[in-house]
């Protein structure tokens, strides 16, 4: 199982990231695309349902949404082995 470009988005967008074309977005901070919180927490919820990864202590306004993906990518890896 991986983590995609295609899930993050997904989620984003679920918990009120409007989705773009570029990917831009993924490099900015959480704090710079305006996502509180209880966004980010709604998004860890969400990844700890779909992948059954804890995130949510990694999941802060200074972190960004590529960095969130390549952390639950290696956190599924590890699992796996």
């Amino acid at each position: 199982m991986e983590f995609t470009e295609s899930n993050l988005r997904d989620l984003l967008a679920t918990v009120g990231l409007p989705s773009s074309e570029g990917g831009e977005e993924l490099e900015r901070t959480f704090d710079e695309l305006g996502l509180d919180s209880l966004a980010r927490m709604e998004l860890a919820t969400r990844i700890q349902d779909r992948f059954g990864v804890d995130v949510e202590d990694r999941i802060t306004a200074e972190a960004t949404p590529s960095l969130v993906r390549d952390l639950v990518n290696e956190r599924l890896i590890g699992a796996v082995r």
